[in-house]
């Protein structure tokens, strides 16, 4: 977030806080947090992923359970065939032959199954660890951009002022300068001072321009026009060690964690695809080609098979080495968490402590612009004078503006990555 000074013009990146008492033109940022939720675009393909991994979790179940087929066949053959032994009549190819089958298997023994099972189930886990945590990311940008088009729409206004108060001094310029009361130069000094707030003015209007456009592919929500309040509480944070009490709690500490165990199932399910598998069948066929045989009969059984091969150890090493991997995930993501919280609380820190030094910087320019502007009325000040504290005022308004909007940001971000308080 930096403001280019007065000159080469603004650029925004994310302001986000008006001084005491100033508006910003949008609607309140609770309501773009709410609608984040439906509308933000990485939220939903979270959510879709999370919806994908509970699938496969129940595609992992249905391998454990019974299932059962069903066969029919139709077959038109050339020539009957059928034998006459004793007086009965026995069927062996009928013009039309009917099939019919039906089959019940029932995994009985199954341990590399269960185990990648549960090892989908872990996933599912670790899934629904991202999308919170997800939402928690989404939750931090729909903060930053709201306030980044807060703080865009008040420079907008802040130039608008600018620009007419420089056009007011080309008009009083011109007119000294009519009746000889001063030089060309003035006047051309006026003028240049206001194709310069012109600039300043078109850059705001833009950043203001793209900063809604952002917060509406955000969220899905179109900003308004409605005014909200803002404060610039300068209270200190508490002790570092409140937001860091609950970062076990944490979403991607605990998708990480997730992660890890899915990995060891993964590879306990290697090491038992060593053993056999049993399972059971019942089948019953039905059909008019019976023969000497009945119409309809059933048959059930038990069938254990065991495979080796050169590939399942090296399955076996494999899942092994992932899982070492998910553990050493974990451990990243706990470091990287315990940062981000470290990091942010750092942030309002130094934030407090620029906020106040900004507010005392332009209290100090406003009493010299003042000051600036009754010397040039008694004529013991220049008019380079003048406009050169109007530029530094201007400058130390953005820089306090800037100041409480890095310290509002540092608060949000602290508490929406810690998960300890509410963001307002």
């Amino acid at each position: 977030m930096r403001f280019i000074r007065a000159g080469r013009g603004m650029v925004i990146a994310t302001c986000l806080a008006l001084m005491p008492g100033a508006a910003a033109a949008q609607q309140p940022l609770s309501e773009f947090l709410t609608a984040a939720d439906d509308g933000n675009l990485d939220l939903r393909a979270a959510r879709a992923a999370l919806a994908q991994t509970r699938s496969q979790v129940d595609e992992a179940r249905a391998r454990l359970l019974p299932s059962a087929s069903a066969t029919g066949t139709y077959t038109r053959n050339e020539f009957e065939v059928a034998v006459d032994f004793g007086g009965r009549q026995a069927v062996m190819s009928p013009y039309d032959q009917l099939d019919g089958r039906f089959t019940i298997a029932v995994p009985i023994l199954d341990l590399s199954a269960w185990a990648s099972f549960f090892s989908a189930e872990a996933s599912a886990d670790a899934a629904a660890g991202r999308t919170e945590n997800a939402e928690r990311e989404a939750r931090a940008a729909v903060v930053v951009l709201w306030h980044q088009l807060v703080g865009s729409r008040m420079v907008v206004s802040a130039a608008e002022r600018s620009l007419a108060v420089a056009e007011q001094s080309r008009t009083n310029a011109a007119a000294r300068v009519e009746v000889g009361a001063a030089p060309q130069l003035e006047l051309d000094r006026a003028e240049a001072e206001v194709q310069r707030a012109r600039q300043s003015l078109a850059e705001a209007q833009l950043n203001a321009t793209l900063a809604a456009r952002n917060l509406r592919n955000a969220t899905g929500l179109e900003p308004s026009d409605r005014l909200v309040q803002l404060d610039d509480d300068l209270a200190p944070e508490p002790d570092l060690q409140r937001y860091l009490a609950e970062v076990e709690q944490h979403p991607l500490i605990q998708a990480s964690r997730a992660d890890a165990l899915a990995a060891e199932r993964g590879e306990h399910a290697a090491w038992l695809s060593l053993a056999p598998t049993i399972s059971g069948q019942f089948t019953e066929r039905v059909t008019n080609a019976a023969g000497f045989g009945p119409s309809n009969q059933w048959a059930a059984g038990v069938t254990a098979t065991w495979n080796l091969d050169f590939g399942r150890p090296a399955s076996i090493n494999t899942r092994g080495a992932a899982a070492e991997r998910a553990r050493i995930g974990l451990e990243q993501a706990r470091q990287q968490v315990e940062t981000q919280i470290f990091e942010a609380w750092q942030r309002v820190s130094t934030s407090r402590a620029r906020a106040e030094a900004a507010a005392a910087a332009l209290t100090a320019m406003r009493r010299a612009s003042e000051d600036a502007r009754a010397r040039f009325e008694t004529g013991a000040a220049t008019q380079l004078d003048v406009i050169q504290t109007e530029r530094d005022l201007f400058t130390a308004e953005v820089q306090h503006i800037q100041a409480i909007a890095d310290l509002r940001v540092a608060r949000a971000v602290l508490r929406i990555r810690s998960g300890v308080g509410d963001v307002r």
